[in-house]
């Protein structure tokens, strides 16, 4: 795949990513709000545009994460870029965003990036337990269900 056509698909996946989530959070809105058909609505767009996202997703993982060019495909590898993804958003992300946020003196929002933070580094720790679980069921040759153990 050419260096174009792979930014031209990422830039793509983003956008049709963001319109699921915009959708999904408008349906929301519109269920509040007491407008049940345009809620409906809403989220069929939503859910045929993730699918939208998830083709495109299928064909930048022969290239490449969209988000942490890290690459893709098995298990392992896709939680290794999900980790990798987490640890940006946990260790610069997030803590660069609340530090402007304070130096804006908007507190609030200071106060939910700092939140998010502390989420993001749960995620980092939960990823790298399923990831470390994952290599050692590779070396032994066992697969749980699910990730439980069974």
């Amino acid at each position: 795949m050419s260096s174009q056509l792979f930014a031209d698909l990422r830039a793509a996946f983003a956008s049709e990513s963001m319109t699921a989530q915009r959708y999904a959070y408008f349906a929301e809105i519109a269920e509040i709000e007491g407008h049940l058909a345009v809620a409906q609505t809403l989220r069929e767009l939503a859910s045929t545009t993730d699918c939208v996202a998830h083709g495109h997703l299928d064909l930048l993982r022969f290239e490449a994460d969209p988000s942490t060019r890290q690459p893709l495909g098995d298990t392992e590898l896709n939680v290794a870029a999900a980790l990798t993804g987490e640890l940006h958003e946990s260790a610069d992300l997030y803590p660069k965003l609340s530090e402007h946020a304070h130096d804006e003196g908007l507190a609030d929002v200071a106060s939910w990036l700092e939140t998010l933070t502390a989420l993001k580094g749960a995620h980092v720790t939960r990823l790298q337990s399923t990831l470390a679980e994952l290599r050692a069921q590779e070396l032994t040759g066992r697969h749980t269900a699910a990730g439980t153990g069974d």
